[in-house]
């Protein structure tokens, strides 16, 4: 009975999860129409008409993947919040603004090495971006014990 209660208590924050990656996939949806908006060309293939978006090495890869976790910590945060803690709340706002300032930083570095025709392996641009997101959620854990 203790572990049905338990239960019923965490499914709020799977919910909360879950509704942070529907946001995620709406945010891949968004940036892709941008890139379709501004930056796209046709380009005519056998005389069929292709609209292709450009592809910009890591900065692409960065823009797909590095906001996974701010949208899971919002939408855990954002369904959740009423029933937390102020702990559990400060950890969440603390994840969400390392999860954004981490991201902008990792993507200027990613700007910064397209611009000087660097490329950088898939692995290590998204790892250093999240080790990034770690390095800048401790600092701002420390500053904020």
């Amino acid at each position: 009975m203790v572990y049905m209660r338990s239960a019923l208590n965490k499914a709020p924050e799977v919910v909360g999860v879950l509704f942070g990656l529907v946001l995620f996939y709406f945010w891949l949806i968004f940036i892709d129409k941008i890139k379709m908006l501004f930056f796209s060309e046709a380009v005519l293939v056998d005389g069929n008409k292709i609209i292709k978006a450009q592809y910009w090495g890591q900065i692409d890869q960065w823009l797909v993947a590095g906001l996974i976790l701010f949208f899971l910590i919002f939408g855990h945060y954002s369904l959740c919040s009423k029933n937390m803690s102020r702990i559990e709340k400060n950890r969440d706002i603390i994840g969400m603004k390392s999860a954004l300032i981490g991201f902008v930083l990792w993507l200027f570095i990613t700007i910064i090495s397209f611009l000087f025709n660097i490329t950088v392996t898939y692995s290590f641009n998204i790892v250093g971006g999240y080790i990034t997101i770690i390095f800048v959620y401790f600092l701002m854990r420390k500053s904020y014990i």
